[in-house]
């Protein structure tokens, strides 16, 4: 006998074709796999089998693939430049940048209470006896110094220090990745960090300056340049040249033509 679904000749009486799955029989339970029918009807109506878990591996397979020529973009866009000197510029102008503000606290309903904090401010605590943000809350609780912040800035000085000994690019690429990352949780928690009364925090508006986005960028920069580094470092140390053309094949003078004269 043969298959109703998909043709394939298989013993008689058989409730279940063994190559593609489908049940011959009404009270035959069909086989456990993921099965797409044909959505062209000229198909005849077999069935597609796919598996997910070989998308998923096939996904995650061109996501690297992806991932890894980008890097490799990357490296040979940057083969030649300075990267340890861009490096330590950025975290030196990322270490500048806790002296800028960070954010700025003003009061929807009163123009006149507007305070602008820097982060090196909000990471020491440093109170100021014109702050209009303070004077005016009714919060008993003491200013804290920001744990984010100083968990940020202690980084970014751990990035400067090995960077500029040269003693371990990879982790100075993972530390001011993660000090980034920090500055971004500071700035998502700052609203419940420094519990502002639940009377007032709907008239109060957070905004971020300009001294927080360029010390994440510096972060993320520094970052970059230290794994670029580290592969351009590999890739040069490991003898890959570039591809070298073939060369061209030589005519043995047995079969030249003969030189007409």
């Amino acid at each position: 006998m043969f298959c109703k679904h998909c043709g394939t000749q298989i013993p008689d009486g058989s409730e279940i074709c063994p190559s593609c799955g489908g049940a011959l029989t009404k009270n035959a339970a069909p086989k456990a796999e993921v099965t797409v029918q044909a959505a062209n009807p000229q198909d005849g109506g077999a069935p597609l089998q796919k598996s997910n878990v070989d998308n998923t591996a096939n996904a995650g397979a061109s996501v690297k693939e992806l991932a890894d020529s980008v890097t490799g973009l990357a490296v040979q866009k940057t083969a030649g430049m300075p990267l340890v000197r861009i490096a330590k510029v950025c975290v030196l102008v990322a270490l500048l940048a806790f002296f800028l503000p960070f954010v700025s606290v003003s009061c929807t309903q009163d123009k006149s209470i507007k305070e602008n904090y820097s982060g090196v401010r909000l990471m020491l605590s440093i109170e100021k006896k014109d702050d209009s943000v303070m004077s005016n809350s009714e919060s008993k609780s003491d200013p804290k110094p920001n744990i984010f912040l100083i968990a940020a800035f202690g980084g970014g000085i751990a990035a400067a220090v090995i960077i500029f000994n040269k003693k371990n690019l990879k982790i100075a690429s993972i530390v001011s990745g993660i000090s980034a990352l920090v500055l971004l949780l500071f700035r998502l928690s700052f609203r419940s960090y420094y519990d502002f009364p639940k009377e007032y925090a709907k008239y109060i508006k957070v905004k971020t300056k300009f001294g927080l986005l360029l010390c994440i960028l510096m972060m993320l920069v520094t970052a970059a340049a230290c794994y670029l580094e580290l592969k351009n470092a590999k890739t040069s140390g490991s003898g890959v040249e570039p591809p070298v053309a073939p060369p061209t094949p030589q005519i043995p003078p047995s079969e030249q033509p003969p030189v007409q004269q």
